[in-house]
């Protein structure tokens, strides 16, 4: 063969050699990546390119066994208000004053020195020792009492005129706190003899005349 045809046999098995066919293992073409119609290759997964993962909905979580649930806000948030409003001590005492202007209660106890069922405007808590000396020096605490010349009468032995007196002077006062009933029971003191009074009106007239000491001069009881 001529040095010719040798080159040109060269030639040709070279250009065999250069052309597309893939080697062996060689990843086939479409493995590779796809060809973006510029030109450009995208990546696919067999060149090691992981894809995005794909956002999922978290299950929502569920109640432990045995554990406490979180606690959550009324809709309506209760305010406490505290327990009922009471009644003021004043307003309780007004209460009871007026059952035993009725002659209820202890008002019908016309015996003993006990304290005074009256414990109104003129209720002095630092005379009332006092009180308690001058029914006790005066009586022994019988609200029934007369004195021997049935001029005197009742716990505090009072005269007609003191007492009917003190009769007009508590009106105001009861009208002002019972009512127009009450001033009805005030008026028929005054023709109702004063140890037939209840305990609450002798009471009471003994404070209406005391007035804070300004009528002590009624009391003129030695050891009080």
């Amino acid at each position: 063969m001529s040095k010719v045809k040798v080159v040109l046999v060269t030639a040709a098995l070279c250009l065999v050699i250069a052309g597309p066919a893939r080697a062996v293992g060689d990843p086939a073409p479409d493995q590779h990546g796809l060809t973006t119609a510029g030109g450009s290759q995208v990546p696919s997964v067999a060149q090691g390119v992981t894809p995005s993962p794909t956002p999922t909905q978290q299950a929502p979580a569920t109640a432990q066994p045995g554990a406490s649930p979180e606690p959550t806000a009324s809709p309506l948030a209760s305010s406490s208000t505290g327990p009922a409003a009471q009644p003021s001590e004043e307003a309780a005492q007004r209460a009871l004053e007026a059952g035993f202007a009725k002659g209820e209660g202890k008002a019908a106890d016309l015996h003993g020195v006990a304290d005074s069922l009256y414990k109104g405007k003129w209720f002095s808590a630092k005379a009332e020792d006092k009180r308690r000396c001058i029914v006790r020096k005066e009586t022994g605490g019988n609200y029934e009492s007369v004195s021997s010349g049935g001029d005197y009468r009742g716990a505090y032995q009072m005269s007609r005129p003191l007492a009917v007196g003190a009769a007009w002077m508590m009106q105001a006062e009861v009208r002002k706190e019972f009512g127009a009933e009450a001033v009805a029971t005030v008026e028929k003191l005054r023709d109702i003899p004063t140890q037939k009074w209840n305990r609450y009106w002798q009471d009471r007239a003994f404070w209406t005349i005391w007035r804070n000491g300004s009528g002590s001069d009624h009391w003129r009881v030695r050891g009080c």
